[in-house]
């Protein structure tokens, strides 16, 4: 009988060659594309779900390994392990679990990867509450409880954790916030703007207006403001050039940027954006094969995220979850003015890790006033 494991990753923040595509990044855009269509708030950690998957592609075999690596733009995980390092001397912390039930054990080549290459430790799977207080603790208390239930027959959790709370190397006054309008699709909403007159680079590609701004952990969130209507089409090109999309020759220049205070969580599944960006083997209970976890048949049945992220004037935090499940079968006074940069309609942000071109985190904010 195939037996039931659940993979779960906790995200904590709050030249176009396939070799060159830093890992997940172009899957968390395809997702991310699929979850907002331009119409809703959508919130994905690319490295994250990244973790996630190349967890289960190390017990995969055959074409399904090849698959898996394959929608993550690796040849192998290494390329993603590799980035741990560089991750932390960014400030990004991260840790890694296996919580083992008793019905189930690991074949000791794969608990041998899991403890060398993603540094998991082992604790028993005693129930949800065992997992739930490990990301807690992991988390620093911003997910304090997990939006999901374990079938009765998982055997395995494996779980990421990587935490991200993160000053702005030019913080906004709160003295400077404004109460003003937010073009929605549904209609105008009100919204606190943060605002500030800051050096940054600044630039266009693809139409859209883009500019950057950096934390103190030389981390950068990249804001992207495509024109009136334009988000779907922004998202397609996204997905499409994911190394291009946030690339602009710029240098920095005065931008007057007012910017909406976030505080948004999402929960949603992944599964279906995952199959539609072209990855379903995995998923198919005839052809898939995690041979190499445990004698045990197993079969991702599903991927849950929730998402949570703020951003205030000191700077942002953000926490994700993600879970796959697998089942048993059956400004200066002369010169010229500052350039106006007011996100006041539907737009992109993405935090990334400069030194690997990693995405974190990326979102489409439609209303950012939606809880």
């Amino acid at each position: 009988m195939r037996r039931i494991i659940a993979v779960m990753l906790i995200l904590l923040l709050c030249g176009s060659a396939l070799a060159e595509t830093p890992p997940g990044n172009r899957l968390g855009y395809k997702v991310l594309l699929q979850l907002s269509e331009g119409k809703r708030n959508a919130f994905v950690s690319p490295v994250s779900l990244a973790w996630a998957l190349s967890m289960a592609a190390e017990g995969a075999t055959g074409e399904t390994r090849q698959k898996l690596l394959s929608a993550l733009d690796l040849e192998d995980t290494a390329q993603l392990t590799d980035l741990g390092a560089p991750l932390r001397e960014a400030g990004v912390a991260w840790a890694n679990a296996a919580f083992v039930g008793g019905d189930i054990e690991l074949l000791p080549e794969y608990a041998g990867t899991l403890a060398s290459r993603y540094e998991a430790k082992q604790f028993p799977l005693t129930g949800l509450g065992a997992v739930a207080d490990w990301v807690r603790e992991k988390t620093l208390g911003l997910i304090e409880d997990l939006p999901i239930s374990l079938p009765e027959d998982t055997q395995l959790v494996l779980v990421n954790a990587i935490a991200m709370d993160a000053e702005w190397a030019s913080p906004f006054d709160p003295s400077d916030d404004w109460e003003g309008g937010f073009h929605a699709p549904d209609g105008d909403v009100s919204a606190t703007f943060m605002q500030q007159t800051t050096y940054a680079q600044y630039g266009e590609s693809m139409g859209v207006k883009l500019m950057s701004k950096a934390y103190m952990n030389g981390l950068v969130m990249v804001l992207a403001l495509p024109p009136e209507g334009g988000l779907k089409r922004a998202l397609n090109n996204l997905a499409d050039n994911p190394n291009s999309f946030f690339t602009f020759k710029a240098n920095p220049q005065e931008i007057a940027l007012s910017l909406p205070k976030l505080d948004v969580s999402v929960s949603q599944s992944l599964k279906d954006a995952i199959v539609a960006a072209g990855c379903w083997l995995p998923f198919s209970e005839k052809h898939a094969n995690y041979s190499g976890i445990s004698e045990t048949d197993l079969l991702i049945s599903d991927v849950f995220q929730q998402v949570c992220l703020q951003v205030d004037e000191e700077g942002t935090r953000a926490a994700a979850a993600t879970e796959v499940v697998m089942v048993e079968t059956a400004a200066l006074d002369d010169g010229p003015q500052p350039i106006q940069f007011v996100l006041d309609r539907p737009f992109i942000l993405a935090i990334m890790d400069r030194a690997t071109g990693e995405t974190l985190f990326v979102g489409a904010v439609v209303d950012p006033t939606a809880e």
